[in-house]
């Protein structure tokens, strides 16, 4: 066996040891009750926190879309449009929540 083999092998069980050892550590379950987390709940209609980040994360990609260079041939206005669309229909959606807010 010449030394490149037998360097490979030996830092292949090393490094092995180094990350494997935390693999067999113990679990630390949680007592009953006192550490359970709260479920989250919000009352439909009113709070809508999904709608609110998506509405969020469009706006934020019109903004970079304003951003960008050059008009692409027309695919960047068109982008424009659409993302335009879907906040105003986010926007929608939001409104009709809170008017129906047992209708979900």
């Amino acid at each position: 066996m010449n030394i490149w083999k037998a360097s490979t092998i030996g830092l292949a069980a090393v490094l092995t040891i180094v990350i494997g050892k935390d693999g067999l550590t113990k679990a630390a379950a949680s007592t009953a009750g006192q550490d359970r987390p709260s479920p989250i709940a919000f009352d439909w209609g009113v709070e809508q926190p999904h709608m609110q980040k998506a509405l969020e994360d469009l706006k934020a990609a019109r903004h970079s879309l304003e951003l960008a260079s050059e008009h692409h041939h027309g695919w960047r206005a068109a982008a424009l449009q659409h993302t335009d669309a879907a906040i105003q229909a986010t926007v929608d959606g939001m409104e009709w929540g809170r008017n129906h807010p047992h209708d979900q």
